[in-house]
């Protein structure tokens, strides 16, 4: 008894002395330091990213109850540190303030340290920075942990599957050293979003396109001097954000928002991001009703969905259909970890619509229906698999450009009508213009 007695001391002894070199300026670290700038993979518990200003990688999740997590290699100075961060969109720590950390993993080594106050868009929380790689292999080997900043205690959390998550960091990290994920091409593409989006006088329909059109539809031929290509959209808060995908709208030189069969109205387009295959437009009205994203427990292969868009615009209903199927694989072509395989039926013009479970809570965004394959080749047809983007990638991307949105765990499973009605309330048509 005595001598693990000792030992637990022992350790926790080891423990303080590594986190007593916490102590960082805090304004060596602004918000751009904890920002997603490109996810790399989604494990089942965490999300690995790329962030362009520790030129390195770093995991994030998102607990049930909005506390957020980072663990992360920064590379941005001459000797590599490590870093965690813990924050929420209902706490309120003052940026630059120093606060106390205590971590206890699985009731028994505990961390303290000193970490400063940090806003990263709607998040306010504490940053540790400084920390070597032994704080990290701690925590990697805990099943759980409980925090404690200053005199309030937040509560324990579970660690499932941080070890592998760490695995997919190290990739990611590796990827950047070698040259597989480039940091400038990210910084350009960046760059590119922020000024305008790019303008491609060959982007959507020509002319004598066929509703097989990828970006989404046929051109509208009432208009001669315009080029015309759909997709769907979904509001995420009531401040008239929606999410699309990216080709929906790229090359967009007048984008447009059409809801149900309410009069069209001008879109901004506020960021796209043509990795992930996202996009946020703005309108100037408030929208009471939006979507919100389902939080634990996650979906589960198998589990039923609906999709609600707005398909072959000019041959299908001009208010939205809807289209039922399940989740039929948890990853997407070639095991892409950022999808999800459903096998609702998927037409051209419902790129950028909301997948939503029973209870109505988005769980992803439609982003590509399979791709026939030709006759002749030998090679089987696929059917019914069409993909996907998950909801833990959409969010990141709503966070790296200060997009407020809803998490909520999902509720009683309803009839299809119901959550038919729900879907309606919340997505809109987008209209994608390209003048001649």
């Amino acid at each position: 008894m005595g001598r693990d007695l000792m030992a637990v001391l022992g350790r926790f002894t080891w423990l303080l002395a590594v986190l007593a070199t916490l102590s960082v300026p805090a304004a060596a670290y602004d918000r751009s330091y904890y920002t997603t700038d490109q996810p790399y993979s989604l494990t089942a518990t965490w999300m690995v990213a790329v962030n362009l200003a520790r030129k390195s990688c770093f995991l994030g999740i998102n607990y049930a109850n909005g506390v957020n997590i980072e663990i992360g290699l920064d590379q941005s100075r001459a000797e590599p540190t490590y870093f965690m961060m813990f924050g929420s969109k209902s706490w309120n720590y003052e940026e630059g303030q120093t606060y106390g950390v205590t971590l206890k993993y699985d009731g028994a080594s505990t961390w303290t340290g000193k970490g400063f106050g940090i806003g990263v868009n709607a998040i306010r929380g504490v940053a540790l920075e400084g920390l070597e790689k032994a704080a990290i292999d701690e925590m990697a080997a805990g099943k759980r942990f409980s925090l404690k900043i200053g005199r309030r205690d937040y509560g324990r959390y579970p660690l499932t599957g941080t070890r592998h998550a760490l695995a997919k960091m190290d990739e990611c990290i590796a990827a950047i050293a070698d040259g597989r994920i480039s940091l400038a091409e990210i910084a350009r593409e960046y760059e590119e979003d922020r000024v305008s989006p790019p303008p491609n006088g060959n982007f959507g329909a020509k002319k004598d396109e066929t509703p097989d059109d990828p970006h989404g539809g046929t051109p509208d031929k009432a208009d001669k001097d315009a080029v015309r290509a759909y997709g769907t959209g979904f509001f995420v808060n009531g401040d008239g954000y929606l999410l699309t995908n990216a080709h929906v709208v790229e090359g967009c030189e007048d984008a447009m928002v059409r809801q149900g069969i309410s009069g069209i109205q001008p879109a901004t387009i506020v960021a796209r991001e043509p990795t992930n295959d996202l996009a946020i437009l703005k309108v100037n009205r408030t929208s009471p009703v939006f979507g919100k994203f389902r939080g634990a427990p996650q979906i589960r292969l198998g589990d039923p969905i609906v999709a609600f868009g707005y398909p072959l615009s000019g041959y299908l209903s001009s208010t939205g259909n809807l289209s039922k199927g399940v989740v039929s694989a948890l990853a997407g072509a070639g095991d892409e970890a950022s999808r999800l395989q459903i096998s609702a039926p998927i037409q051209s013009g419902n790129s950028g619509g909301a997948v939503v479970d029973q209870s109505g809570h988005v769980v992803g965004v439609v982003v590509a229906k399979s791709n026939v394959t030709p006759h002749g080749t030998g090679v089987e047809v696929i059917q019914n698999a069409n993909f996907a983007i998950k909801s833990g990638i959409v969010q990141f991307f709503l966070d790296a450009h200060q997009v407020r949105y809803e998490v909520e765990p999902p509720g009683e499973e309803m009839k299809t009508p119901d959550v038919a009605n729900i879907a309606r309330s919340f997505t809109a048509q987008v209209i994608c213009e390209v003048k001649g």
